[in-house]
């Protein structure tokens, strides 16, 4: 996989293919496959291809049987086959794609021992952390679940950070100041569990790779070979059809295929974590409205069409209600369709709309900050900055993915895109404001010189922002993008009870199966909390830990 196939833009979404079309159909599923961004418009009249399950695929080629299938190769899907199997459990790992999908850098948790090694020290404010979650998501998510992950997100990274460390991985505490702005109008909860350290090997191992950070192939070095080491049977390139349900209903396999055909798997447990949807026009329409308008790309791996929650339907869970939680990052600079993380640009400089007025205070977490300027002419803002940025950027005090640091902040980077000019640049304003195509020329002068007078008084009058944060636009060469939001992922799924197991719409559990990671609900809603660092990657390592040991449980008699 390249780094250019993992980054789409919503233009050209990628899905699973002709060969997979054409292989459901052979398989009796003609009409109920994910259908792709470029396949479909708007859902059909007879309704959504996860509400109505296809005839039971009975022609296999093959039969076998075992404990436990886990669904997904990610890090909820490592972290459960490699918990069922620490249990004694026979573990079989469906990964469609041909290698371990991991991606980011943070991963949360309350209480890790890196954290407390660090002075970092959250275990009182669990219920802080615990609220702030659902404050996001208008208080739609399960307390219950969210509260199973503050409780018992420590013990599994620190289980992780102990199978890193055992498989030749760098890893180390991430400091307080890259976590929280001390003096900003919201609070972070410093939850960052640890780093992974960005060796140059890591990194042009996971250029080469397509991983995206290139540091996260650490991860799938590291699982891939526990996993093996577990006796874990990791099948990649090998693509989950359907779920098996026995006389009572209960989930007890998994039809796959591969080159070498269809399988049907027999097992006593699934456990699904084949992550979101970010890819599958149907899903996005059905489950978060105005995204057409609203993404300017997508960051989301191209196999990502929500094939695992389809499945999880079709035996009876139920799928949270729309509209669903999408990771909205304000990173997504025209003219870089496959989209590098550039913090530069996404420091909260002056912003203005193409009507040349200031529209917000730009100093927001990434959600709100897409949700302004979504709001404004085509969906997207103008970033201005002057010469003075390589000081007064740092001095902004930004966190996690928005900070400068290495190898997000690469300053060659910075210089090859003003000279290839997708970074504007000019020794005037009013040069600049010529290359800006659609911007009200005349009012964004005006917007400039106001914001220079608030700039030099210290003192945002008009939008409250952090003094800190006013850079004037005085010392030239001038800079600036048309940027909009970039989707990372959805985080919307299969609804769960809080031990991770899939539950119906009279939340009664299905039984035989569990979700973990994106592909599972009840948790995230209204925008992601970027202020809770690591949340995603945190959320999916402990219910991926959890449902493969209930899985294990299940399987074994326990």
């Amino acid at each position: 996989m390249t780094t250019e196939n993992m980054k789409l833009s919503r233009r050209g979404f990628l899905g699973l293919g002709a060969a997979a079309t054409a292989a459901a159909a052979a398989a009796g599923l003609a009409g109920c496959a994910p259908k792709t961004m470029a396949e479909t418009g708007p859902a059909e009249p007879e309704g959504y291809t996860w509400e109505t399950a296809p005839e039971p695929i009975t022609e296999v080629d093959a039969t076998e049987e075992t404990d436990v299938v886990v669904i997904g190769g990610g890090i909820a899907g490592f972290s459960a086959a490699c918990s069922a199997a620490e249990k004694g459990a026979k573990v079989v790992l469906l990964e469609k794609t041909g290698a371990g999908q991991f991606r980011g850098i943070d991963y949360g948790a309350i209480g890790g021992k890196l954290q407390l090694e660090a002075g970092i020290d959250l275990r009182d404010r669990k219920q802080d952390v615990l609220q702030e979650v659902l404050r996001w998501g208008d208080h739609r998510g399960d307390y219950r679940v969210v509260k199973a992950w503050v409780d018992h997100s420590a013990e599994a990274l620190d289980w992780a950070a102990d199978m890193l460390t055992n498989h030749g991985i760098t890893i180390a505490p991430m400091p307080m100041e890259m976590q929280v702005i001390p003096d900003a109008w919201y609070e972070h909860y410093a939850t960052d569990a640890f780093q992974i350290v960005p060796t140059d090997e890591l990194i042009a191992e996971g250029g080469e790779a397509g991983y995206e950070p290139p540091f996260a192939i650490g991860w799938a070095k590291a699982f891939t070979a526990y996993a093996g080491e577990l006796g874990v049977d990791v099948r990649f390139n090998t693509e989950a059809l359907q779920l098996v349900q026995d006389e009572a209903g209960a989930v007890a396999g998994v039809v796959c295929e591969d080159k070498a055909g269809v399988t049907r798997i027999d097992a006593k447990a699934v456990v699904m974590a084949t992550g979101g949807y970010g890819n599958d026009e149907e899903m996005m329409d059905a489950f978060i409205p105005g995204h057409a308008e609203d993404v300017h790309n997508i960051s989301t791996p191209p196999h990502n069409t929500g094939d695992g929650i389809r499945m999880g339907a079709w035996v009876g869970g139920a799928i949270d209600e729309a509209p669903h939680c999408p990771m909205y990052f304000d990173e997504g600079v025209e003219g870089l369709e496959h989209m590098p993380s550039i913090p530069l640009t996404r420091q909260p400089w002056l912003y203005l709309n193409d009507l040349g007025e200031r529209f917000c205070n730009e100093d927001m977490p990434y959600a709100f900050v897409c949700r302004a300027h979504n709001a404004q002419p085509r969906h997207m803002k103008w970033v201005f900055w002057d010469s003075k940025w390589e000081i007064d950027g740092p001095a902004m005090g930004m966190v996690v993915c928005k900070d400068f640091r290495s190898p997000l902040h690469n300053p060659e980077e910075i210089q090859q895109f003003i000279e290839e000019g997708t970074i504007l640049s000019a020794d005037t304003i009013d040069g600049l404001l010529a290359k800006m195509e659609g911007i009200d020329a005349e009012t964004a002068k005006a917007s400039i010189e106001r914001y220079n007078e608030l700039c030099a008084a210290g003192v945002d009058e008009d939008f409250g922002k952090r003094r800190q944060c006013l850079s004037s636009l005085t010392e030239p060469p001038f800079y600036g993008v048309h940027a909009g939001t970039t989707l990372l992922v959805t985080m919307g799924g299969l609804k769960i009870n809080e031990n991770q197991q899939v539950i119906d719409a009279d939340a009664h559990p299905i039984e035989g199966l569990w979700a973990a990671g994106n592909c599972s609900g009840s948790f995230f809603f209204g925008d992601y909390p970027i202020t809770i660092s690591g949340a995603s990657h945190g959320r999916a390592c402990t219910g991926g830990r959890r449902a493969g040991q209930f899985a294990a449980d299940r399987a074994l008699g326990a």
